[in-house]
């Protein structure tokens, strides 16, 4: 990610942060841990809620803490993606099921979900000891059940995603709103919540509806971005498409829906695994970018981008708001 949008300082102190909430006292988990640090991913949604909070006010203790929960949650939902969409790479590095096994990395993606669980527990009891009188004591007693609530429910969402997507791929429910339904559980709503979150820490009621839609807005085009990536890396091990096992894009969804009987009928008859696989791959993408697919998926990806920075007009025009947008144009743009 260019430097521009990095926050220098405050990335240096949540790193710190975060490879400390990462370390195990059991030395193997220390291994997979120090071999997962070395292929970091972007921290986009740490990112989003450090400039929210400059947008509005100010960075504390507590938005460190939060940044760092929000990642470890997504960090364990990427590892038992691997393993559900049985990836060998990401990021150009081998995954950790491919590396070891699935076992591990679904333990291992297990332990980080604890350890997000624990961290927001504790992120809690510093806040209810950071108020004294019995009024705010209830009061945060409430706020500390709707905050466990939020992260608990937040982990829900993002299985409820994966279980959508496995359903709808067994029954062959390619449509635009199953495809929408996966990836608000999947990844909208995970960004929705940095968003949101962010101006509840700073008890900015009266932002939290539009942050909340633009995290939604989003998420939604940073996930049909991350489709149209895989078209351009179609050479690559993990591929955008194994009809029978894991995700379903939505350049596909349009141009299947688009496709005659004959055509649909091709497409549950390739044979992905044989030897001439990249000539179906690149069959498939001629019949995809023919019908529509990709030109579609940019048009909404695009549309989504464009409700999200008119959503920003409501905010104040500070460069915490305009490095906002310009990250937001970095996510339609990026090559990676």
């Amino acid at each position: 990610m260019k430097k521009k949008f990095i926050l220098k300082k405050e990335f240096k102190i949540f790193e710190k942060q975060f490879l400390f909430f990462l370390k195990s006292k059991i030395l193997f988990l220390n291994k997979i841990k120090n071999y997962f640090v070395l292929k970091k991913g972007k921290y986009v949604r740490p990112l989003l809620i450090f400039l929210i909070t400059k947008m509005l006010g100010t960075i504390s203790k507590k938005t460190y803490k939060l940044a760092s929960i929000i990642e470890l949650i997504h960090t364990a939902s990427i590892i038992h993606d691997d393993v559900i969409d049985n990836s060998s790479f990401r990021r150009g590095f081998l995954t950790i099921n491919s590396l070891w096994n699935n076992k591990i990395a679904v333990i291992f993606g297990d332990y980080i979900f604890s350890k997000s669980l624990n961290l927001a527990l504790n992120y809690n009891h510093y806040n209810h000891y950071n108020h004294s009188n019995h009024y705010n004591h209830y009061n945060h007693s409430n706020h500390s059940n709707h905050s466990n609530n939020l992260f608990s429910n937040l982990i829900l969402k993002m299985s409820e995603g994966e279980l959508y997507q496995i359903d709808f791929i067994k029954n062959k429910k390619f449509s635009e709103k199953n495809y929408k339904k996966i990836i608000f559980n999947k990844t909208a709503f995970l960004i929705s919540t940095c968003c949101e979150q962010s101006g509840k820490l700073l008890k900015k009621k009266h932002t939290l509806f539009f942050l909340k839609k633009i995290g939604i807005l989003i998420g939604l085009s940073f996930q049909i971005k991350d489709d149209l990536l895989d078209y351009n890396n179609f050479n690559q091990q993990n591929f955008f498409l194994k009809l029978n096992e894991t995700k379903i894009t939505l350049p596909f969804i349009y141009s299947f829906n688009k496709a005659s009987f004959k055509e649909k009928k091709w497409i549950f008859n390739l044979n992905l695994s044989n030897k001439k696989q990249n000539f179906f791959y690149k069959k498939l993408i001629n019949f995809i970018c023919f019908l529509g697919g990709i030109e579609f998926s940019i048009y909404k990806m695009k549309l989504f981008t464009n409700k999200a920075l008119i959503q920003l007009n409501n905010f104040p025009n500070n460069s915490a708001n305009k490095s906002f947008k310009t990250l937001i144009f970095f996510f339609i743009n990026r090559k990676f």
